[in-house]
Formats: C-alpha cells, structure tokens, sequence
C-alpha cells in the first residue's frame, strides 16, 4: 500500500514578480526527497461570450514564447487564501481590464491545479449578459481585443502553435455545456 510523504521542511529557492520556487524536503518511509513546486497566487481564466454566441478574446504579448498569442480573459487573484467572492470579483475585475466588459452573469466551469508541480489553483469561468464596463489595464498589458464566431475563435486559439491548457480547458468546457 502506498504511504504518503511529509513535508519536513520548506524553503523559498527564487522569488520573482509573479512566482516562487519552493524546494521542500519530503519524507515517505525509507526516502527524503527534495521536491520542487512553484507558487503564486491562484487566477481567474474567462471565456466572455455574447447572447450571439460571439467570444471576446485577447492578443497579448508572452514572455515564454517571445511572441503575441490569442488567449482568453485571465489573471490574478490579488487576496491569498480567496473566498469564492474574492474569486469572482477577481473575474469580473480581469473582463473589465481586458475586454471592456462585465458579467452579468459568471458561471464557474471548473477550478484546476495547472499542473502536479504547483501550488495553486486556477478558475475557469462562463461569462455571459455581458455589458460595457472597463477598468484600466496593467501596465504591462498592450492587448488587442477580437470578438469572434464560437468556432472562429475556437479555431483560432487551438490551431495557435502550442496553445495553453487554461485555454482548451474553457473552450472544451463551454463548447460541451452549450452544445456548440
């Protein structure tokens, strides 16, 4: 049968502006192993459609890939440890600076670990009843805003080179939950 491992200690390796590095020893029986796993705060990823079933997406420059790529509406839940209040604020916050627009209504798709070796969550929203309301954006955001056909964007963003998963989680997701 299998036991779990503890956690003997963490330690920050790296700090940067959005993320850290923990290295945490772990124990499991007979084994220490040194594990690695970043953190951040959780975030908020957006799919905003309208009554016309018309997606507003976003082109914003990435680091990772030094290039621009088509994406959906995120970003950062600024409180650690949010309720689900601070969860949708944070959502109705991102559509504002992004695409100009607010939620009338936010249904919640999923809430995911991106991956086994972080820390934090990420969740992925149906907006909808969407009307004009905007905020300013980050300053490190220079965006370009497209409002697409479903399948238009749809087509769009899976055919990118590489696209992320955040993406084809909510694309996936809504494209079952309406029938499209």
């Amino acid at each position: 049968m299998l036991k779990p491992f503890h956690v003997l200690n963490e330690r920050i390796k790296s700090v940067g502006r959005f993320f850290h590095i923990e290295a945490d020893l772990i124990t499991s029986e007979d084994k220490n192993v040194t594990w690695d796993i970043f953190s951040w705060k959780d975030g908020v990823v957006v799919l905003a459609m309208d009554e016309n079933k018309n997606v507003y997406i976003k082109r914003e420059w990435r680091l990772n890939r030094k290039d621009f790529t088509w994406e959906v509406v995120s970003g950062a839940i600024e409180v650690g440890d949010p309720t689900e209040d601070d969860i949708e604020k944070a959502a109705q916050r991102e559509l504002q600076e992004e695409i100009g627009m607010k939620a009338g209504k936010l249904e919640k798709l999923i809430t995911i670990y991106p991956f086994n070796h972080m820390r934090n969550k990420f969740h992925i929203f149906l907006a909808t009843d969407l009307s004009k309301s905007s905020l300013k954006a980050d300053e490190h955001e220079h965006l370009e805003v497209k409002k697409l056909p479903f399948k238009e964007a749809y087509d769009l963003i899976l055919k990118q080179d590489a696209p992320t998963g955040q993406n084809v989680i909510a694309f996936e997701l809504t494209r079952d939950r309406l029938g499209l």
